[in-house]
């Protein structure tokens, strides 16, 4: 017996507990997914779902632990925590299932739901307030506070909170999510146009953003996954600076985030001597000028 024997005895156990689990109705955990299509086809088609690789597994069976180590930090703190004692509750008409990971009580003796999410340093530093999380460039961000917001109608409470625990350190930050009557309002009429379309045998628009087309798991049997227009086929230049400028975009973009935050860290100061730099403001004038007509050629790529 050696390490790599382990290792690979520990992927196969992993492998062995990779399920796709029926979805029979909508849930608070997917309702906020941007599209109604995946929606509607994970009802209709839960069964054709594409395999998740084993990847996934270990980050479902590592965030299985994580809500016992953020309820027993908040304990520690001097909270009060309980967590759901049914399996589930549910919301009618339309019908969307649930259960939070627990609720902490207020001052005031109330207790409100708590959701737990284990996330990655970058993101755990820009979500600090529930804008923050609608102004995220990943959907799956986007969609975490309406998870929220369906228990905060489902209880009646004014008030919910994210628990967002940093992977790679382990502290521990706390959300507020007020309740949204407008937002909320549009998850239930989004499930209720979705259970339409399931009674009536019709399909829902597909989104548009093909940045979550990338990530569907059903993306092979939504129409919109298979629509390809007329096109030369590269010879394989084009594929290769596109893989190139996908590598780099993560540092260009925080290349670009850290300047802006240069600049607000030099406020209104004009110069700023560090360790081993000296930053220097100063203020240009830019005329105006008018851009002469023109046509230009733009270029956009979308995954296939």
């Amino acid at each position: 017996m050696n390490g790599q024997q382990i290792t690979e005895q520990i992927r196969q156990t992993k492998e062995k507990k990779i399920t796709i689990y029926p979805c029979n109705n909508l849930r608070a955990s997917n309702i906020g997914h941007p599209c109604e299509r995946y929606l509607y086809l994970l009802i209709k088609h839960w069964d054709e779902q594409a395999t998740y690789d084993v990847g996934l597994q270990y980050i479902f069976d590592l965030g299985s632990h994580l809500e016992g180590y953020v309820i027993d930090t908040l304990k520690e703190a001097g909270y009060e925590c309980i967590t759901p004692t049914v399996r589930s509750w549910k919301v009618e008409n339309p019908l969307i299932t649930g259960r939070e990971d627990l609720r902490i009580k207020t001052e005031n003796g109330d207790f409100i739901p708590v959701e737990v999410k284990g996330i990655s340093p970058y993101e755990w530093d820009k979500l600090n307030s529930v804008e923050d999380f609608f102004r995220s460039r990943k959907h799956y961000i986007r969609a975490y506070p309406a998870q929220l917001l369906i228990y905060e109608w489902k209880f009646g409470k004014e008030n919910g909170m994210f628990a967002l625990l940093n992977k790679l350190t382990g502290q521990i930050k706390l959300i507020d999510v007020p309740f949204d009557w407008d937002r909320a309002d549009e998850l239930l009429k989004k499930g209720e146009r979705i259970y339409k379309h399931l009674q009536d045998g019709t399909l829902p628009a597909a989104c548009d953003d093909v940045t979550v087309c990338e990530s569907c798991n059903l993306r092979h049997i939504c129409p919109a996954a298979i629509e390809r227009p007329e096109a030369e086929i590269d010879d394989g230049e084009l594929q290769e600076l596109i893989e190139k400028k996908a590598r780099l975009k993560a540092a260009y973009d925080e290349y670009n985030e850290t300047h802006e935050e240069i600049k607000k860290a030099m406020a209104d100061r004009d110069s700023v001597i560090t360790g081993d730099y000296i930053v220097q403001a100063k203020i240009i004038n830019k005329g105006e000028y008018v851009v002469p007509a023109r046509q230009e050629r733009r270029i956009t790529i979308k995954k296939l």
